[in-house]
């Protein structure tokens, strides 16, 4: 997990992440200003669908009370950056407009296993579950 993660739980399909947005590095200006007010972030995530290795995530996020998820975008390029320190494939996650994400989770899988097909993914009460087949 990532430090700024402080975190993990959820209830049924919902998968509920707390970070502490003070301890990610290189945040957009507006984004680390208002870090400062409120660091806390709670965000609720649901996969919405699944097709083709690709699961699609809706983002309800807030950071005292304020809808958080509306600035996604400002954060997508420190996404990328984490992916590449990481060692993870160029083009795994990706931010939509409309405050979801599309997770390339069969890319990532067969990154670290390759020949390995991921058939679903879900959350089930702060739990992630792939399901693969080799």
């Amino acid at each position: 997990m990532p430090r700024f993660v402080t975190d993990v739980g959820g209830r049924g399909d919902v998968l509920e992440v707390v970070a502490d947005a003070r301890a990610v590095n290189n945040l957009p200006g507006p984004l680390k200003m208002a870090t400062r007010l409120v660091p806390a972030v709670r965000t609720r995530l649901r996969v919405e669908e699944f097709d083709g290795g690709v699961a699609v995530l809706s983002v309800d996020a807030s950071a005292g009370g304020l809808p958080a998820h509306k600035l996604l975008g400002l954060a997508k390029s420190r996404i990328e950056s984490v992916l590449a320190a990481k060692g993870l494939p160029p083009g795994s996650v990706e931010i939509r407009p409309d405050a979801r994400i599309a997770l390339d989770v069969q890319r990532l899988v067969a990154h670290r296993y390759p020949g390995t097909t991921v058939t679903n993914m879900t959350f089930a009460d702060g739990q992630v579950a792939v399901d693969t087949a080799a």
